[in-house]
């Protein structure tokens, strides 16, 4: 028995269990997650860790108000025979679960703060910086920076190739549009988040994809995505089979249901009538 003993550790097999993998189990170099779907904690109970599981993983906490909630996967690890992901949601990282506690949803809600440009700070253009905020919020960026701050450090010039025309905070003359589009935008936002990108001209199942991953999406539509409107900047935040739910900074107080949900087939031709413009915050 000594002797089979010595040759399965030789082998590097283990044969004391520890937290249902081997003592001996080898674990892989983590891989960046980024690509993969956004998953939901499926109950209060499972163990988070420090590293992927080894002999030496320290328990920092347990799933616990995590329940049920969408949450981002930024590495993998395998671990013997299990997979382990590093989970974060709004950009707080909570250390590394069992792939097995989570499950993929069928809906995809991402966890957004909504901001307005009518109130409390009244800019009826400046969409852009709202739209931005509130895709910012998503990844936990710029929480404290407010939106008059945000507007101020946006790049101004005289044609939108280039920054932002016109005065954010008055409103638009009859067939006037002020706005700025993505290569500026897109240069910008990257000033909060190195790894936003200019997605412009991205497919349904592009944008879905940037969901599915928990990328907010700042894109170019219509109030309310009705597509007689005029332009305007929109903030794409969640996913489910045949619809997007949009979040729409032009909304009073009083107004209901500022954040809604859209046909796809409705979503996609007000998106690609304003050019398909797009960027991901990620």
């Amino acid at each position: 028995m000594k002797k089979i003993i010595t040759l399965l550790a030789s082998l590097g097999i283990g044969l004391g269990l520890v937290g249902g993998l081997t003592a001996q189990a080898k674990t892989t170099a983590p891989k960046s997650g980024r690509s993969r779907v956004s998953q939901v904690v499926r109950s209060a109970g499972w163990r988070l860790w420090n590293q992927p599981y080894t002999k030496s993983a320290k328990a920092v906490r347990k799933t616990g108000k995590l329940k049920g909630k969408l949450v981002q996967i930024d590495q993998v690890a395998r671990a013997g025979q299990a997979t382990y992901v590093q989970i974060s949601r709004r950009g707080h990282v909570y250390g590394w679960l069992n792939q097995k506690g989570l499950r993929t949803p069928k809906q995809f809600v991402l966890p957004y703060t909504y901001t307005s440009q009518l109130y409390p700070l009244y800019a009826p253009n400046a969409c852009e910086a709202a739209s931005l905020k509130m895709a910012l919020s998503v990844k936990g960026i710029a929480r404290k920076t407010s939106l008059k701050t945000i507007i101020t450090k946006m790049p101004k010039a005289k044609t939108p190739s280039r920054g932002f025309v016109g005065n954010p905070y008055t409103e638009s003359r009859p067939g006037e549009t002020r706005t700025i589009y993505p290569k500026p935008l897109t240069a910008y936002t990257k000033t909060y988040d190195a790894r936003a990108a200019n997605i412009s001209g991205a497919t349904k199942n592009q944008l879905i994809k940037e969901i599915k991953r928990g990328n907010a999406v700042i894109f170019a539509g219509a109030w309310r995505m009705q597509g007689a409107r005029p332009y305007h900047v929109l903030t794409l935040v969640g996913y489910r089979r045949g619809q997007f739910l949009v979040a729409d900074p032009y909304m009073k107080k009083s107004w209901p249901n500022k954040v809604y949900w859209t046909g796809t087939r409705n979503f996609m031709k007000v998106y690609q009538s304003r050019h398909s413009r797009a960027i991901a915050v990620r």
